[in-house]
């Protein structure tokens, strides 16, 4: 998943987003006063960080497509590019055209 801040691309990767949901999932219960946890502790932190670190890149993704297409029909739209606007009023010349000829 990529990150765009200002013009800068960065690479988000699911790898990095789980290590770091782990990591403080894992701060946030030490910070508790239980016991230290067991293997299958462990276990269901590593599959649920896993789980969120996937919905946090799909959200990432279509964050970065919503801006991309933004910042593209802006872009599109400060050059005066518009398909409908220049088809229609091909259209309307058309049909000027034939009815002056007719």
């Amino acid at each position: 998943m990529s990150t765009i801040i200002g013009m800068e691309k960065t690479k988000t990767s699911k790898k990095a987003l789980r290590g770091l949901i782990n990591d403080a999932m894992q701060d946030a219960l030490n910070s508790l006063e239980l016991p230290q946890p067991g293997r299958k502790v462990k276990k269901l932190l590593q599959r649920n960080s896993k789980k969120l670190a996937s919905i946090f890149a799909d959200v990432i993704r279509r964050e970065d497509k919503k801006k991309k297409k933004a910042t593209k029909f802006m872009e599109d739209a400060v050059k005066g590019k518009s398909a409908k606007g220049k088809k229609s009023k091909e259209v309307k010349m058309e049909k000027h055209q034939k009815l002056e000829t007719v």
